[in-house]
């Protein structure tokens, strides 16, 4: 039997952190609104407000429900558990409601026929999961989604760093900006992109001469992370103290963003439109 009703997608479980979560809810928000689907994240609800226009966040105590994690007590360590035995994935075994977890690369290709075949029996879908990207519309619907999800004025209007970053810009600089991720990075891949501060070094002295020869001496580097550094103080140096959202809102209005292969620089680059240079390997250069 077919779905005739209104229909409607529910973003039931957040993945990772901030910059994780918004880049989730922006491939779901374009989803549906391609296809004229009513959307909701309510897992968004406690960030929703730095942003112009979010998505509708509203939740209620059925939605609280179905985010229980039965097991997670028990197995707080446990992937498996935190992934799959939540109130929502038992209640869809039983087929009361329909859940689909992109959770799969080889779903990545096919994951908007997916979705759009859930559709065609049910009203109403909860999703979840990191795998659900759809190329194609983040260019097409690009525009659109930028102004809903610029930070509101209110939360950076008194930042001294916002207030450095905008005169530097208005004084002719070119602002790089520098992710340093260490923390969690330490064991993810084997550490494989947690970078000491020579490498980070390595590459603000290569950025430096390759701008300086093309005529360019008004450098200023902003080093962001969620550690304190003890990077070398130095004139064109600048060190981040600031909240998550704040630095996500500067590293947008940089020219240049550099770092180890994260959405936190990723998000900001695609809010900015800044040219982004993922670290794969230590051992290469940046060619601006």
């Amino acid at each position: 039997m077919k779905s005739k009703g209104k229909k409607k997608l529910i973003v039931i479980k957040p993945n990772g952190n901030h910059s994780n979560r918004l880049i989730q809810n922006l491939q779901y928000e374009m989803f549906c609104k391609e296809h004229q689907i009513e959307y909701h994240n309510p897992t968004l609800s406690d960030m929703a407000a730095y942003y112009v226009e979010p998505c509708n966040t509203e939740t209620n105590l059925f939605l609280r429900f179905l985010q229980i994690n039965i097991l997670g007590k028990l197995f707080r360590h446990s992937r498996v558990v935190k992934k799959l035995f939540s109130v929502v994935w038992i209640i869809s075994k039983l087929s009361c409601l329909k859940l689909i977890r992109f959770d799969k690369e080889s779903e990545l290709s096919d994951s908007e026929n997916l979705l759009l075949k859930a559709f065609e029996k049910n009203d109403l879908v909860y999703v979840a999961g990191w795998k659900f990207i759809i190329p194609e519309l983040t260019v097409k619907r690009n525009d659109e989604i930028l102004k809903k999800y610029i930070l509101k004025a209110s939360f950076y209007e008194n930042s001294i760093l916002v207030k450095k970053a905008d005169e530097l810009k208005l004084q002719g600089y070119i602002l790089i900006g520098v992710h340093i991720r260490r923390g969690d990075y330490k064991k993810w891949k084997g550490g494989i992109y947690c970078y000491d501060d020579s490498v980070y070094k390595k590459y603000i002295d290569s950025i430096s001469k390759q701008l300086s020869q093309q005529g360019k001496e008004k450098l200023m580097f902003l080093l962001f992370s969620n550690e304190v550094l003890k990077f070398q103080q130095s004139t064109n140096i600048i060190i981040s103290k600031e909240n998550w959202y704040i630095d996500h809102h500067v590293m947008s209005i940089c020219d240049y963003l550099i770092g180890p292969p994260s959405t936190f620089t990723l998000w900001a680059s695609y809010v900015g439109q800044v040219k982004l240079f993922h670290i794969y390997n230590s051992n290469k250069n940046i060619i601006l």
